[in-house]
């Protein structure tokens, strides 16, 4: 299914070329491409990028992808540019939020299997390998994810988030085993994945239309026409919220109505062909919503009682895949 504001044919025209160094001339692609998406954290990146460029596997290139940054960013990745060769560094013109600098990643890139990335997270040695080799053994797969250990601000996990899946499933297990059944709206991926340029190819690029949360959204579309790989290993650390703040710039309420709109268009896509299954899921979907805002109500009413006391906490709100 393609996007409403994008063709098939200027996707296959951005994402199909062949890879370009920065001297212009045309080299062998590497096997993988990771887009490491970034805006405003210079002081989190070395971490991250470390992480990346100490991977076992090797032959991947490094795009670098930064929204605009006001802050150190560009100097901080232009030095890790001059000292690998596998590094590529992008800014863009002005910034275009999660869904538009990570698209611009990805037409930057020239493998054929993509690994999105986020700033501030902290990635396992074997992340890469470990995606390879799902992806290699599971060619219907249109992209791997795993489970993610959540950390605090000193390192220390604090939990591990893990799925009840097999090592491939089809798309349609992920949705309505795991995805369908969450009233909160939350997603089990976590916007970090190694997915296929073909898959982009056949479904499209990441949709504007719902920002922060558009990467659940093409997991979702992904899920409608492919399996899905998944490793149990918690092969990604998330930042602490201390150490990595939300971008979300007062959004949550706008962020929670995407939300809540997305999986209503995943729900009709997937059981338009079923009229009585359908119905099922449109009960379930408003009572979950009704659910969600009445959650929603009572997590902001404790922020801002917790604000006006000055009480120690944080509130919980939304869906955990929604950072940048």
């Amino acid at each position: 299914m393609s996007l409403p504001y994008r063709n098939t044919e200027s996707i296959a025209a951005e994402l199909g070329g062949q890879a370009v160094m920065l001297s212009g001339t045309s080299a062998k692609k590497p096997k993988v491409s990771v887009v490491l998406t970034t805006y405003n954290r210079a002081h989190l990146l070395p971490l991250t990028i470390d992480s990346i460029l100490a991977q076992t596997f090797r032959d991947f290139e490094l795009v670098i992808s930064d929204d605009c940054s006001p802050d150190e960013t560009e100097n901080v990745c232009r030095d890790y540019e001059r000292s690998d060769p596998r590094v590529r560094y992008r800014k863009g013109p002005k910034n275009l939020g999660m869904p538009g600098n990570l698209n611009a990643g990805i037409q930057a890139s020239s493998a054929e299997y993509i690994a999105n990335l986020h700033d501030g997270d902290i990635y396992d040695s074997t992340l890469i390998e470990k995606w390879c080799a799902a992806l290699d053994a599971y060619p219907q797969a249109a992209f791997v994810f795993n489970a993610y250990r959540d950390i605090d601000s000193s390192g220390r996990t604090v939990r591990v988030y893990r799925e009840p899946l097999d090592p491939c499933v089809p798309g349609s297990v992920l949705l309505e085993r795991i995805f369908f059944r969450r009233w909160h709206f939350d997603s089990p991926v976590w916007g970090t994945v190694m997915g296929r340029r073909s898959a982009y190819l056949k479904v499209g690029l990441f949709d504007p239309r719902f920002g922060f949360v558009s990467d659940v959204d093409m997991w979702m579309r992904l899920a409608e026409s492919f399996d899905v790989a998944y490793i149990s290993e918690p092969l990604i650390s998330l930042a602490s919220r201390e150490a990595a703040p939300r971008l979300w710039g007062g959004a949550e309420d706008l962020a929670q109505k995407q939300i809540v709109r997305m999986f209503w268009e995943a729900r009709l896509r997937h059981h338009q062909s079923r009229r009585f299954r359908l119905l099922l899921e449109v009960l379930r979907h408003e009572a979950f919503a009704l659910a969600n805002r009445a959650y929603y109500f009572a997590c902001i009413s404790k922020a801002r009682v917790t604000r006006a006391f000055g009480w120690r906490g944080r509130a919980h709100v939304g869906s955990e895949t929604t950072k940048q």
